[in-house]
């Protein structure tokens, strides 16, 4: 009986296939570096357009401007975890300045970073309770734009940013948080700041004014200072921040409920 072959397809053919599929590979790869480049062009582009290094906030006197906006609810609209787990997490305290009476606070929150080894700050708000606890909870912070490529291109220009918080502010623990109660008067120079903040965005700039300036520009409305050392990575400038503000050791941590 006599065993049948198939037939070998040509070489001729085999060999142009080949070749098709290695241009196509190719393609789709140009693609998507052309993709890329093209993203990191656009928001150097940016950052350059939007001018020299920022290293400090607004003055009182430019924030004073939008004192109007403060209970505008359009100052905090984004502002909370609402999409991402009601008030956000509630963390423990590396310390806290919480004086009874107060009506509001500030929070300074630092969290890891899967973009950058040096982690990240941001600040939460909002009101308290007449127990000192609270009972909304804001988020804002300066993060540049374009996730790693803007970390690392605002070591050479200004970045554009994001202000409104996102998921992982809102979901992820913290590693130090510091808190200090506001006056209603301090409150709505905080509001009124987070107003400015809003129509006029800071660009970011690793050694400039980068996530932790913008956290301590806010809460300069405390009276709050920032640490000698400005240009030190997250998880060293709240412990700084902490001691610049003669809080270092001090914990006094209000009975939380759990969030809404």
């Amino acid at each position: 009986m006599k065993t049948r072959h198939r037939r070998a397809a040509p070489t001729t053919f085999i060999s142009i296939r080949n070749r098709l599929i290695r241009s196509r590979k190719e393609t789709l790869s140009m693609t998507r570096i052309r993709r890329s480049l093209s993203v990191v062009a656009s928001l150097l582009a940016s950052g350059l357009a939007l001018g020299a290094c920022q290293t400090s906030g607004p003055t009182d006197a430019a924030v004073s401007a939008y004192t109007a906006e403060a209970d505008s609810p359009a100052t905090l609209k984004g502002l909370t975890c609402s999409n991402n787990g009601g008030m956000g997490r509630t963390v423990p305290l590396t310390a806290s300045r919480v004086r009874a009476g107060d009506p509001a606070y500030i929070e300074f929150r630092g969290r890891m970073s899967p973009a950058i080894p040096s982690g990240h700050m941001y600040v939460a708000f909002g009101r308290l309770d007449a127990a000192g606890n609270p009972v909304s909870r804001y988020h804002i912070g300066s993060y540049p734009k374009g996730y790693v490529v803007g970390l690392y291109g605002g070591a050479l220009v200004p970045m554009p940013v994001e202000l409104e918080p996102s998921i992982l502010d809102c979901s992820m623990g913290t590693f130090d948080a510091y808190r200090v109660s506001l006056t209603e008067e301090q409150y709505k120079k905080l509001l009124a700041k987070v107003a400015y903040y809003r129509r006029n965005p800071p660009t970011w700039t690793m050694f400039g004014f980068n996530c932790n300036n913008f956290a301590a520009s806010l809460g300069s409305v405390a009276g709050l200072r920032e640490p000698v050392g400005r240009a030190v990575p997250t998880f060293a400038y709240v412990q700084a921040y902490i001691r610049a503000n003669g809080d270092g050791g001090q914990i006094s941590k209000p009975v939380q409920r759990p969030d809404a």
